[in-house]
């Protein structure tokens, strides 16, 4: 975050936390003209997704984890963390298994996460994360299909005590 001045700073530094979704609005139709297969545009749009904004200074290294639970997050069902610098290009195999070339950049109270083909017949896609205090925004676009927008709304999770949950042993008396 060197390049960036101390009043962007300091206001980033407020966006990490944890975010609950609210809703969604067109995110199946957006998965489904994405290409996303059914089996997994019915997982990713089966549970409530929770999202982790983090930062790590030593790599200088942003982190969004989303991760998919059910029954109000006691069973994790999928967790995919999105890793990168700021401005700088990087390779990137997408959760749908699309190989593109991304970037991520930085204005005001958002991020925005280009992806670029790299080989014909697969599409890149557009996501802006907007913070506001403690709600979250997520625009996402498909270059092919430019008015396919598929939108997420979060809310920022208050510190809570962790739900612990007990796996179910096997019984032979079963």
């Amino acid at each position: 975050m060197e390049k960036l001045d101390e009043l962007q700073r300091k206001e980033m530094e407020k966006w990490k936390g944890k975010y609950l979704m609210t809703s969604w609005e067109n995110y199946a139709d957006f998965l489904e003209k994405l290409g996303v297969p059914l089996l997994l545009r019915k997982l990713a749009t089966m549970g409530t997704p929770v999202v982790e904004v983090s930062y790590d200074e030593e790599k200088e290294e942003w982190n969004i984890c989303r991760t998919s639970t059910l029954f109000y997050r006691l069973i994790k069902l999928r967790s995919v963390d999105f890793k990168f610098k700021l401005d700088e290009e990087f390779d990137e195999i997408t959760p749908d298994k699309r190989d593109v070339r991304s970037v991520v950049t930085v204005k005001g109270d958002r991020f925005t996460h280009i992806s670029k083909a790299k080989k014909e017949g697969v599409t890149g896609h557009t996501v802006i994360t907007e913070f506001n205090g403690d709600e979250v925004v997520r625009y996402m676009t498909i270059d092919k299909v430019p008015n396919c927008t598929g939108v997420m709304k979060f809310t920022r999770m208050k510190e809570e005590k962790d739900v612990k949950v007990s796996e179910i042993e096997e019984d032979d008396d079963l």
